[in-house]
């Protein structure tokens, strides 16, 4: 089943480290594991992080957590970057430069897709269409998502689901194609 998370999905933030982790991304080389695991785990009980639990849907198979995916509205990223900027850095102490990924991956209007995960013990399950047709059947007018240029399987995936290229996109140490379904 699929279902808005809640603020014991923990698990969730086990596959958003492992996630984040993969990516290689610049905070490792300024922080602890422990340290960016605990902000992760602090922005999923929050209400206004874009890795909020209020952001999250969760594939649910008997009573465990499979997979699940954050998304949100380009008219939130000010307020996400607010709470970052003005809560984050200081509770925790962080360089003032500090983020976990930039803001500008989502455009204007979009609903964007911020992050898709399965469980390593889950995949081949088709969880991960699954829950892409959930965010694809959202009602919302202009989903967007990015995918890595070098992952042809996932721009596969995505482009079966009616996603074509806007753009690209530089994030961390790689470019990505910016990806939109339009509808009226």
């Amino acid at each position: 089943m699929i279902r808005k998370a809640i603020k014991g999905d923990l698990r969730v933030v086990e596959g958003l480290f492992e996630s984040i982790k993969s990516l290689e991304i610049d905070i490792f080389k300024d922080y602890s594991e422990g340290k960016i695991y605990e902000i992760l785990e602090y922005v999923f009980a929050s209400k206004y992080d874009r890795f909020s639990y209020k952001n999250c849907m969760v594939y649910e198979k008997e009573g465990e957590i499979k997979g699940f995916y954050f998304a949100y509205h380009y008219d939130e990223v000010e307020k996400i970057k607010k709470f970052w900027y003005d809560e984050i850095i200081s509770y925790f102490g962080l360089k003032e430069d500090t983020i976990i990924f930039d803001y500008d991956e989502v455009l204007e209007g979009e609903f964007y897709l911020d992050t898709l995960f399965v469980f390593s013990d889950a995949r081949g399950e088709g969880i991960g269409n699954k829950l892409l047709t959930e965010f694809v059947n959202s009602g919302e007018s202009k989903l967007s998502l990015n995918v890595a240029q070098s992952n042809n399987r996932a721009r596969k995936l995505y482009e079966s689901y009616g996603f074509e290229k806007e753009c690209e996109i530089f994030i961390g140490h790689e470019n990505y194609d910016h990806l939109l379904i339009k509808r009226k």
